[in-house]
């Protein structure tokens, strides 16, 4: 059984606050590409050319950490 970090554990509250609008989100400096990262937690080592991709991947990553804290993991 995977337990999660204390980061994880911050991220999920703090979507569980603020929803889809706190995703974290960011648009690179040169507006070419999308990536997400949260505290110590570092989103994949990709960057992705649509938001929209983007945000895929940040649901995916949560819905692990769901799984993780119920124990299917």
């Amino acid at each position: 059984m995977r337990g999660i970090s204390e980061d994880e554990r911050a991220l999920l509250t703090h979507i569980t606050m603020w929803g889809s609008d706190g995703y974290p989100i960011t648009k690179l400096r040169n507006g070419h590409g999308w990536y997400w990262n949260y505290r110590s937690i570092k989103g994949p080592p990709v960057i992705f050319k649509t938001r929209k991709a983007a945000v895929a991947s940040f649901e995916a990553f949560e819905g692990i950490l769901i799984d993780a804290i119920a124990g299917r993991i």
